[in-house]
């Protein structure tokens, strides 16, 4: 009987163990990917598309400074919702506005992508949130293949923390369901 309880303790010890080192990779993973994920400094673009959604004031802020910063970039604003076009950004600054359709970060990515197309750009600054950087170079690398640059607008840790749920989420969803453009 001893034998017995003894095996069942070293098992229930090792799936314990398992399951903690799961349950801490995950988090790691989570935290680099959507906390504290990689993005690239700004530099001239042809174009620089800011992304709709939650955070979309925070993001529009940083695209328009962006645009300040490097005249001659064409401002491109995915407006999904209620969000509204910026009518007047600066002198000599074209704006260009459109409704995602999907109204979801791969429906900005084709649509980003067929602007590019149809206006000769050959590099675009994505301006996204901290949370959603790491996806949203997943889904525009794969529409388009120009030079492709993301950048962050910057959100509080509460704002960070509160998205990665969903974008776990998103994540899986778009590396295992949806992997094309």
């Amino acid at each position: 009987m001893a034998r017995r309880t003894s095996g069942f303790i070293r098992r229930h010890r090792i799936l314990s163990a398992i399951c903690a080192f799961v349950i801490v990779a995950v988090g790691v993973v989570d935290v680099r990917l959507f906390v504290v994920p990689a993005s690239d400094a700004p530099a001239r673009t042809d174009a620089v598309v800011v992304l709709g959604g939650q955070t979309f004031t925070t993001r529009l802020v940083e695209g328009i400074r962006l645009v300040r910063k490097y005249p001659g970039t064409t401002l491109v604003v995915s407006t999904p919702g209620t969000n509204r076009c910026p009518r007047f950004v600066g002198p000599g600054t074209e704006v260009i506005c459109f409704k995602p359709d999907p109204s979801t970060t791969q429906g900005e990515a084709r649509a980003a992508a067929a602007l590019a197309k149809d206006h000769g750009w050959t590099s675009m600054t994505v301006v996204t949130t901290t949370d959603q950087i790491w996806r949203a170079g997943l889904r525009f690398s794969r529409c388009y293949k120009g030079d492709l640059r993301l950048v962050q607008a910057e959100t509080g840790w509460w704002g960070k923390l509160a998205y990665v749920p969903y974008e776990m989420g998103a994540t899986i969803k778009a590396e295992v369901f949806q992997r094309s453009c």
